[in-house]
């Protein structure tokens, strides 16, 4: 890479860090493009290189979640769970991104926005739809899911639910509720999905931490001592 492709690349990148702040305090309707140019210790004009308008800037930042989905489902699958479990830590694990990542956050909240709805979220709940399904066929493959199932609508009414769970959470909680509504849909939904002697055997609530390791006790230190 060019040392003018990096810096193009570096530029992007802190226009892109300093709208999604603006937008977070803002929304999309409030932000200023003055705002994300001080942030990003841009001109205007080095703005416009990058993003035509603010529209473009939050196109962008609503972009990135079809890469998230994809992202954590990979995580989420390489922990050697099963397929119908991933599929309920998946929902756990992007909640969790919301509330501590930046971008994500904003992302999701754009995605809502009137002003953008209409550009972004076919694209994006299709990737989204996609990755669900992806999951559910590993799953069928395993012999976890009921048969009859068409895949491509079952992700689809997936999808749906866990927009929904995130609407309504937003609305009436600011999302303080939204891990106890992704357990209820998830106990309403996978009955209807998983054969029973997989679904006895699912977690339907959030991922416990993992906890400290257990303090060493003497006799451990006894066992583990050489002879």
């Amino acid at each position: 890479m060019t040392d003018g492709a990096v810096q193009a690349a570096d530029t992007r990148g802190r226009l892109l860090r300093a709208a999604a702040e603006v937008f977070d305090r803002h929304g999309f309707a409030g932000a200023r493009l003055q705002a994300v140019c001080a942030g990003a210790n841009v001109t205007k004009g080095a703005l416009y290189c990058h993003f035509p308008s603010k529209e473009a800037l939050a196109v962008a930042l609503v972009e990135r979640q079809s890469l998230l989905w994809r992202d954590l489902a990979d995580q989420v699958l390489a922990g050697r769970t099963r397929p119908a479990q991933a599929l309920v830590d998946l929902s756990y694990a992007f909640a969790d991104r919301v509330d501590h990542d930046l971008t994500a956050r904003v992302g999701t909240r754009l995605l809502h926005e009137g002003a953008l709805f209409d550009r972004t979220a076919a694209g994006q709940l299709m990737g989204w739809v996609a990755v669900v399904r992806d999951v559910l066929r590993r799953a069928d493959r395993a012999g976890e899911l009921r048969g009859g199932l068409v895949l491509r609508h079952v992700a689809e009414q997936v999808v749906s639910g866990l927009l929904g769970a995130q609407l309504l959470s937003q609305a009436f909680s600011a999302r303080q509720d939204l891990r106890v509504r992704l357990g209820r849909f998830w106990r309403a939904t996978l009955p209807q999905l998983v054969v029973p002697h997989v679904l006895d055997a699912l977690r339907f609530d959030h991922p416990p931490a993992p906890g400290p390791p257990a303090p060493r006790t003497s006799a451990d230190v006894a066992v583990r001592s050489p002879r």
